[in-house]
């Protein structure tokens, strides 16, 4: 048996990061016969500056968006729709038909409902007393 060693690194470079994504990426594609693959929508104001955007994994009949977040002083004002929205016609566009997304109870969960998404899952008291909550739109 060879020698492993186990190392903790609490500055992991981005290198190191993507190839524990591309591992798992590259086995599960064994399994779903297809690998996830990324994409984003950004938000820029007049100064051309990301004021918020989606990071979303594409798979062949589902998105799952990681990240959605919009700028505190842009907040209130369509931002965040808009972006959905624009993911929605993506979805449209590449025959996409459910996406999937968790928050915290303290974050988004009621713009989520209001976009048409619905609760399937909720993990209580998942960090700090804080619930996180799994959601899926279903688009025909």
């Amino acid at each position: 048996m060879s020698t492993v060693n186990i190392l903790i690194d609490n500055s992991p470079s981005d290198e190191n990061n993507a190839r524990l994504r591309n591992g798992i990426l590259d086995f599960n594609a064994k399994y779903l016969h297809e690998k996830a693959s990324p994409f984003s929508v950004f938000a820029q104001n007049n100064k051309n500056e990301i004021i918020g955007g989606a990071s979303i994994w594409e798979h062949s009949d589902a998105f799952y968006i990681d990240i959605l977040w919009v700028e505190e002083n842009y907040r209130e004002q369509g931002v965040g729709s808009r972006l959905l929205n624009e993911l929605f016609n993506q979805a449209t566009i590449k025959n996409v038909k459910k996406i999937f997304v968790d928050t915290y109870e303290f974050q988004a969960v009621d713009f989520y409902k209001k976009q048409g998404f619905f609760v399937i899952g909720r993990l209580e008291d998942y960090l700090l007393g804080h619930d996180r909550i799994y959601l899926r739109k279903n688009l025909d």
